[in-house]
């Protein structure tokens, strides 16, 4: 492989957002008549896929659509209070570095990404990009490889949830979950990604394997 091209996924992955997401999920809920979620609960809904958590959270699937709107509009009223996960401005750095290109898929609003990384100053990604809803990511990564065109066997996707990894490993990708995202250690490990990593440094590890001399 050459040097490879890091296709990461946003919130989880380079901002440390899980903690916003359930403070918007329970301002929104009264709205949608949904219950507002405990930290305990919460902690739960973390070792569960999407399908199963709203399962469990008695949330119907077709609410998503009508909801999603409603949480990124109250998501960039509340981007003032996000910031990188510890080591990312580190990471990012070195893998400038090292000469590989970076780039960011994500189902937040572009605006919302945009914003955020303007205001870290954030300067490294190539292209950020967002998908076509939450449920199938794995098109929107053939829809940017292609876009972008990129070759499959040099891109390595970055992300914090067990859809990555399915989604990724449907598109013939490699994948690298992280573990301070949305789901749990477990989870995650359970799905088979080709890396597990706890701290951002060790993705440049990870990346150092694919470009010795």
């Amino acid at each position: 492989m050459k040097k490879p091209f890091l296709l990461f996924d946003f919130d989880g992955t380079i901002a440390d957002s899980i903690h916003l997401g359930l403070k918007i999920a329970n301002s929104l809920a009264p709205e949608f008549g949904i219950n507002q979620l405990s930290d305990e609960e919460f902690a739960i809904v973390r070792t569960m896929s999407i399908p199963k958590a709203l399962k469990w959270l008695k949330i119907p699937l077709r609410k998503l659509p009508k909801a999603i709107p409603h949480a990124l509009a109250e998501y960039r009223h509340l981007i003032h209070e996000l910031e990188p996960y510890p080591g990312i401005h580190e990471m990012l750095d070195e893998l400038t570095a090292l000469g590989c290109r970076v780039a960011l898929l994500s189902s937040n609003s572009r605006e919302n990404v945009q914003h955020f990384l303007e205001q870290h100053q954030l300067h490294h990604f190539d292209w950020v990009e967002g998908t076509s809803g939450i449920l199938k990511k794995h098109s929107s990564i053939r829809k940017q490889i292609k876009k972008h065109k990129l070759r499959k066997d040099e891109v390595i996707y970055v992300g914090d949830e067990i859809r990555d990894i399915i989604a990724a490993h449907k598109c013939g990708l490699k994948i690298v979950s992280v573990s301070w995202g949305f789901h749990t250690t477990d989870l995650l490990a359970g799905q088979n990604p080709d890396y597990l990593v706890d701290k951002p440094s060790q993705i440049v590890d990870v990346v150092r394997q694919f470009i010795k001399p």
